[in-house]
């Protein structure tokens, strides 16, 4: 069984989940928004069969220092370095999920020595989707930071346990629908997926306003949204520019790491995606084997970012790894093995 831990890092006071052997191959897992390193508690015991997993709760989330800072990619990726640097860990593989995904990215792309093979699960690499309407109305300011102490905990309950919120949809806010997402209807019932002690520990975890702070920082600041011109130039938006298309409605791909347009990770890298964001890829249900979406930004950045890629698809809701444990399990355990 996994078990609880805080290391103090070069930064951060870090609290992490642990299961496996020292000495075996280090696994390095990274939770996304709104969660903390709970989200992985379908992997990491079955990881820790056969490796040494490390699952953290990232500034801001879970029971992790939260200093009251701008965030950036880069800082949050160094996190990743700092936490590897107090563990005595040379090198891992990586696997980030929505903005751990976001965050390993970084701290790969980066860093190739110290993360030898990267698995992204339903994220993004330097492009932001249309699709994630959520991206234009963090940057609003005052409305975004005004909304989570009125909202917070019914946010997570409509997450997690499928209640309807009793905020508004856009322009109040683009978390209104819990019958559906903006990928169509939800492919799963939440009552299923998280018990009533998933969803109270995800209550207690973000029902503070330190998380509320990180969780618009790491939208607002982390996320600078630029045109992509083309000549191939980018144009930078401000927020409160961002925050005018939002009002309009108006949404388009946006590339938000420009310094990092024309890196290669150079590593076995893996894509699980989910109809999310590429509803398309499921209109016949579970996609083949190394179907690579592609055709607009989002999509044609895997490739262009990982000249040795492999993708699968997951027929389920967002939060892969809690909605589908099973697929998750058996791709990530494939592509360590060098299986797919």
């Amino acid at each position: 069984m996994s078990t609880a831990h805080f290391v103090d890092t070069a930064s951060l006071r870090v609290h992490y989940r642990h299961a496996g052997q020292r000495g075996n191959t280090a696994v390095l897992l990274v939770h996304g928004f709104p969660q903390d390193s709970y989200m992985w508690r379908h992997q990491i015991d079955v990881l820790g069969e056969h490796y040494d997993v490390y699952a953290p709760d990232t500034r801001g989330y879970g029971l992790t220092d939260k200093p009251r800072i701008r965030v950036t990619r880069d800082i949050l990726a160094d996190d990743m370095v700092e936490f590897l640097d107090a563990l005595g860990l040379d090198e891992v593989y990586l696997v980030g999920h929505d903005w751990g995904g976001i965050i390993a990215f970084k701290a790969a792309i980066d860093h190739p020595d110290r993360f030898t093979k990267l698995a992204l699960i339903d994220t993004l690499t330097s492009v932001w989707s249309p699709r994630g309407i959520h991206g234009w109305w963090f940057k609003c300011e005052p409305q975004a930071d005004e909304f989570w102490p009125r909202h917070a905990v019914e946010f997570i309950r409509a997450v997690f346990a499928g209640e309807k919120g009793s905020y508004g949809p856009p322009p109040y806010s683009p978390w209104a629908r819990t019958d559906d997402s903006a990928s169509g209807a939800r492919l799963w019932d939440p009552t299923r997926t998280w018990t009533k002690d998933d969803v109270d520990h995800y209550v207690e975890m973000f029902d503070n306003d330190a998380s509320w702070f990180h969780a618009v920082e790491y939208y607002r600041h982390a996320l600078p949204f630029h045109r992509l011109n083309d000549d191939g130039s980018f144009e930078f938006l401000s927020n409160p520019k961002v925050a005018e298309l939002w009002a309009r409605n108006e949404f388009e791909h946006m590339v938000y790491a420009p310094e990092d347009w024309h890196k290669a990770y150079p590593h076995p890298a893996l894509w699980l995606f989910s109809p999310f964001l590429i509803p398309q890829a499921f209109a016949s249900g579970l996609p083949a084997d190394h179907y690579q979406p592609s055709g607009d930004l989002y999509a044609d950045s895997f490739p262009r970012h990982f000249p040795d890629l492999r993708v699968r698809g997951a027929l389920c809701g967002h939060f892969v790894p809690e909605e589908d444990p099973t697929r998750t399990n058996e791709v990530l355990a494939d592509f360590f093995a060098a299986r797919i």
